[in-house]
């Protein structure tokens, strides 16, 4: 391997400690995988994949990351020390001419993790003698609804229609969305349920502070975070009108909403008609999350679609309460009452109701962050993810058929079919 292509693989001395002593399968073939990625893909995918993917390295699996631009996605994965392979492809090109820019990278599979780089991938996979993996990690249509006009949601469910079963393997982070994929179904060989997984030193071992403007405006103030994509599946609006009642009791509480992306302006609107601007601030998109969540009381999630949020995984690892909308994978992930407080979609009140019980009552909050250290620690670890990722690859280059699914203790079952 040439020195260029050798700098974007990840290097496996860096890979932090095994959450287990149970060790991951190692490679069955000659080759790399290669995450082949838009550049769109939201932050909570580039941590996930990053946490798993070093301990693979670690475990001997040779894995790059190739995107076809630089943007946040990128940035992350630098940050986090993986140098990314851009790609200089034309998006003629993309379709046609993409199996050459990835032939150095020796790549035997080819894992992508949204409907356009599926596609791509299907397509320079038969040029390089590659196998295809998807991951689904969100309701993809579901998100496409307010961005996109209907025609092309039935253009793209046709595609997936037809490239999902034709995959090595789909991968699923909530069970929830075998049903929602068309040409699949529960139960379906080469299915994969599989939660992504988190590291909970992550959190402990990061020892970074707010910055100091921030500090200064929170003073001594309860803080509630909310973190994700300013997009319409995240329902910030939502929020924003459940934080009209929580500071009507509390009117010294605090929210932070972190992230960016096109509906920031129309936020920033809302919190100014609701009279709230002053107990709300937008910090944009934010690299390190541990000291946020340090500092906050519990985490909000008001989305109308969700399957296996990172932000949950997260909280679970710094003990903080989770207040969430019960949609999608959320309950998969959180009971309600023991990790967290869940509310019915698009319920702005009875959030404000759940916000204003962790706010009140700081033993709760504490009972609720407690629980979820335990679950994640217990079910939801990255190593154990890593595992599972390893056989889905050996049995995609093999060609085996198999479904994984998480137990109730977080170990994989895997079936033969």
């Amino acid at each position: 391997m040439n020195d260029a292509v050798a700098k974007n693989a990840i290097t496996p001395a860096t890979a932090p400690p095994a959450q287990t002593s149970a060790p991951i399968p190692s490679p069955n073939f000659q080759g790399s995988v290669v995450h082949l990625l838009l550049g769109t893909e939201g932050g909570g995918i580039i941590t996930a994949v990053s946490q798993w993917a070093r301990l693979l390295a670690a475990a001997g699996w040779t894995m790059h990351f190739a995107s076809l631009s630089r943007s946040t996605a990128t940035d992350m994965l630098n940050a986090a020390g993986y140098e990314t392979r851009v790609l200089s492809v034309s998006r003629i090109g993309r379709m046609t001419r993409l199996w050459r820019s990835l032939a150095p990278l020796r790549p035997r599979i080819l894992h992508c993790h949204n409907p356009a780089s599926h596609l791509m991938a299907w397509r320079a996979a038969g040029r390089l003698g590659a196998r295809v993996v998807r991951t689904v990690h969100a309701d993809m249509f579901e998100e496409m609804r307010g961005s996109l006009p209907a025609w092309r949601i039935a253009a793209w469910r046709l595609a997936m229609a037809w490239a999902l079963p034709r995959s090595a393997r789909v991968v699923i982070v909530s069970p929830h969305l075998a049903n929602l994929l068309p040409g699949m179904r529960e139960g379906r060989p080469g299915l994969v349920t599989l939660p992504n997984g988190y590291d909970p030193g992550a959190i402990d071992s990061d020892a970074s502070d707010l910055p100091a403007a921030l500090r200064e405006w929170l003073g001594e103030a309860p803080m509630v975070l909310a973190m994700g994509r300013l997009v319409p599946v995240k329902n910030f609006p939502m929020l924003l009108r459940a934080w009209r009642q929580v500071v009507a009791v509390h009117p010294d509480a605090r929210l932070v909403i972190a992230g960016s992306g096109p509906r920031e302006a129309e936020l920033r609107e809302l919190a100014r008609d609701l009279a709230i601007e002053d107990r709300v601030r937008f910090v944009g998109w934010i690299t390190g999350v541990a000291p946020y969540l340090r500092r906050c009381r519990a985490v909000a999630i008001s989305s109308t679609s969700e399957c296996c949020p990172m932000l949950v995984f997260e909280a679970m690892a710094a003990r903080r309460a989770i207040v969430a909308t019960r949609v999608g994978g959320i309950p998969f992930l959180v009971e309600d009452g023991r990790e967290g407080l869940l509310v019915a979609d698009n319920d702005a009140e009875a959030l404000a109701a759940a916000i204003d019980r962790v706010i009140a009552d700081p033993q709760c909050a504490l009972r609720l962050g407690k629980n979820g250290r335990t679950s994640l620690e217990s079910q939801f670890t990255h190593h154990a993810v890593a595992q599972h990722m390893a056989d889905v690859y050996r049995d995609a280059a093999a060609g085996a058929i198999r479904s994984v699914a998480m137990t109730e203790d977080g170990v994989g079952s895997q079936t033969p079919n």
